[in-house]
């Protein structure tokens, strides 16, 4: 396999005859994806930013659960996992920061009773953002599986769900490594899995959005000079709210967090790094890492954590304020207290980076607090964030994909200050746009499994899976899950959970709803229960000031206009906004507006 080109290894995973393909759809509904998925067919879900991939694995991840059946929700970054409330592949399958694995690793993970227990106990296998793992990586994770199970079938038989977009930024790799070498579908485990391709577009966008377009641009190779002109005219926007600024190196991102920290007039504080270990091994396994040797920092400070903490709900990227200095019970200190977005104060203590023998003992150690300054960050970062607004400077863009990843953490034009842009900003990676146009033709022979009545597949997958169809079980399951809700309303729930301090995602993940529906609830409680605090779920001020600006403009007093609760019906905003905001996100915001 490893002397075969791009093409050959398609040909080889797919068995196409591209001679005798028909015309294909290019786009694949999300009801088909779930189909498929249902069916227990492995699978590539992928389209472009906000086609609907993480909505349609929620809705697999809902019916699964809502099944009894067992499943790993994983992603291959901490930033992306945290959007299905999952965990990184590299923790739940034992593999780390390694990058190979001997029989000797292999058998000392599978001494391991809660690694174990997590892999034999699982039916099926999620792993988002697929296109920052590494093939060595996803071969790895194949060799554990198929250890660790005892089974020659690919991952050790588990069903496997690939998700993500192939272009976004590429996995961490060796200095001038081709792209051949690290993506993922080049690696021996995605032939193996041989996973079916549900490439999904966007169906229910009802107006043009500018920005998408000019992504979609990109991604297809024909960025026109018109494109280019109208992103260099966003230098002139101004935003209500203070834009995170990326930068594709990590030079300019140090500058501008050491002048915005110079501004604050707090005390700074200084924390060490504690290493240990091999000299010239700890020289390179430094240079790795992102967290810094000496960190400075003061009150006042924007800060993003480097190291996932699942009992905190704490990811690498996890934006914060530092809002203070506070000594830990068990730990020396004091150390610096964040506020979150969600408004949680969680104490950053020092953690330990480490590179271990065969036998988990460590080589060498990094200690350090799991810190560094954000008002700045770099697009390799950036990714799997929303950003509401943000100025990024593409002047010095070295990477394809680069470009693309920055523009598309926003979601519309008017949020965006470009400072500048380089050719190499506008364009993708030569071998993901070739694989993306096969993938897009590859997605059109589902329609041949749709063809067949999928539904008893379905109910064969769920037993096999370890899950039920057992309608008793089931009503039991589903009554024992409602217990909580028995002696609630559905908003005194959502209200519990708000007070408990989950975000709006986890609550409508957890709930099985829609966000849009959580985001009603948010204006009923605010309502009902005037004392509940929801300033954590507060649209961004840029979005609000449009809102309010809109309602205004139709407050006239017209009773026709106007609901029964005495608020303006929000069609009327959502028409004004050019139909680019939705329904639910403009009733969101009637909890903060004063009309």
């Amino acid at each position: 396999m490893g002397n075969l080109d791009w093409t050959s290894r398609f040909n080889y995973i797919y068995k196409i005859d591209y001679d005798k393909l028909l015309t294909i759809k290019k786009t694949v509904f999300q009801e088909k994806a779930l189909t498929i998925l249902k069916a227990g067919e492995n699978v590539f879900l992928t389209g472009s930013a906000g086609a609907g991939k993480t909505y349609t694995l929620n809705q697999f991840i809902t019916y699964l659960k809502n099944h009894k059946v067992p499943v790993a929700v994983t992603a291959s970054t901490g930033i992306a996992a945290t959007h299905m409330n999952g965990t990184t592949i590299h923790s739940w399958s034992g593999i780390g920061i390694k990058n190979q694995l001997t029989h000797e690793n292999l058998k000392s993970l599978a001494t391991k009773q809660y690694l174990t227990k997590n892999i034999r106990g699982t039916h099926i296998l999620i792993i988002d953002e697929i296109s920052m793992l590494h093939r060595n990586q996803l071969d790895m994770i194949n060799q554990v599986l198929k250890y660790i199970r005892n089974s020659s079938e690919p991952f050790g038989g588990m069903q496997v769900v690939f998700a993500g977009d192939f272009f976004q930024l590429p996995p961490v790799s060796r200095e001038y490594e081709p792209s051949r070498d690290k993506f993922a579908f080049m690696s021996k485990a995605w032939v193996e899995a041989a996973p079916k391709v549900c490439y999904l577009t966007e169906q229910f966008r009802q107006t043009k959005n500018e920005l998408n377009t000019i992504l979609n641009q990109i991604r297809s190779n024909e960025v026109d000079e018109s494109a280019v002109q109208r992103l260099q005219k966003t230098r002139y926007n101004k935003h209500s709210i203070e834009p995170t600024k990326l930068y594709s190196h990590n030079a300019d991102v140090d500058s501008m967090n050491e002048q915005a920290l110079k501004a604050l007039e707090a005390e700074e504080k200084v924390f060490f790094a504690k290493k240990k270990g091999n000299e010239k091994m700890l020289t390179g396994f430094t240079k790795s890492l992102i967290v810094q040797e000496k960190l400075v920092i003061k009150k006042g400070a924007k800060v993003m954590f480097l190291k996932n903490d699942h009992e905190r709900g704490i990811m690498n990227g996890t934006l914060g304020i530092v809002v203070g200095f506070k000594k830990d019970p068990e730990e020396e200190g004091p150390f610096p207290l964040a506020q979150l977005m969600d408004k949680r104060k969680v104490l950053a203590t020092p953690k330990v980076w480490s590179i271990n023998n065969e036998k988990g003992t460590p080589l060498v150690s990094f200690e350090q607090i799991p810190l560094r300054l954000a008002w700045a960050i770099t697009v390799h970062k950036s990714q799997g964030m929303t950003l509401e607004a943000a100025e990024i400077d593409l002047t010095k863009a070295f990477e394809p994909g680069q470009g693309y990843v920055a523009l598309s953490r926003l979601k519309e034009l008017e949020g965006l200050r470009l400072l500048g842009i380089n050719k190499m900003a506008t364009e993708v990676d030569p071998l993901a746009y070739k694989a993306d146009q096969r993938f897009q033709e590859l997605s059109g022979d589902i329609d041949q499994l749709l063809d067949e009545d999928l539904k008893p597949e379905w109910e064969n997958h769920i037993l096999a899976s370890g899950g039920t169809t057992n309608e008793k079980e089931l009503k039991k399951y589903r009554t024992k899950k409602k217990a909580k809700e028995k002696k609630q309303n559905t908003f005194e729930v959502t209200k519990e959970m708000i007070a408990a301090g989950k975000t709006l995602k986890e609550i409508a993940d957890e709930r099985g709803m829609a966000h849009s529906t959580i985001q009603g609830h948010i204006l009923k409680i605010s309502e009902k229960w005037p004392g509940v605090n929801i300033a954590a779920y507060r649209p961004e001020d840029v979005l609000m000031k449009r809102i309010s600006k809109a309602y205004k403009k139709h407050d006239t007093g017209d009773e026709d206009k106007y609901s029964g609760d005495g608020r303006l019906k929000s069609a009327y905003i959502f028409n004004e906004l050019g139909k680019k905001v939705d329904y639910g996100t403009i009733k969101l915001a009637y909890a903060y507006l004063d009309v």
